[in-house]
């Protein structure tokens, strides 16, 4: 007999990323998150020790976010960006309200949660 457990939670892994998080290093990074999305069903994103990055971190977390969601998983920030990548994130534009990107926007950058 089948049991369909509806009290199951779902796995959370939790990448901690730290350092220099640039176009040198990066690779590293996109391995631990690709690894961590392919076993567990949501992946939690540390970015609280970052010391030096560019926009090669932002663009791996939103292509992680995008491959996620297509994967019926969910992906999300530990906590609000701030500091010199919230700036980094304003000027670049990432933090404008586009309804029509669901991956982007401050509500993903700034509120740590994942929204549908």
């Amino acid at each position: 007999m089948i049991s369909n457990n509806l009290n199951v939670v779902p796995e959370v892994a939790v990448v901690d990323l730290a350092g220099a998080q640039t176009v040198r290093t990066i690779a590293a990074a996109h391995e631990r998150l690709r690894a961590e999305l392919g076993r567990a069903d949501a992946v939690q994103i540390r970015l609280d020790d970052v010391s030096e990055f560019d926009l090669s971190l932002v663009q791996l977390v939103l292509a992680a976010r995008r491959s996620a969601r297509a994967a019926g998983k969910s992906l999300h920030l530990a906590a609000p960006v701030g500091g010199a990548l919230l700036r980094a994130l304003d000027r670049a534009g990432f933090l404008a309200v586009d309804p029509a990107d669901p991956c982007g926007g401050s509500a993903f950058w700034l509120q740590a949660t994942d929204h549908p």
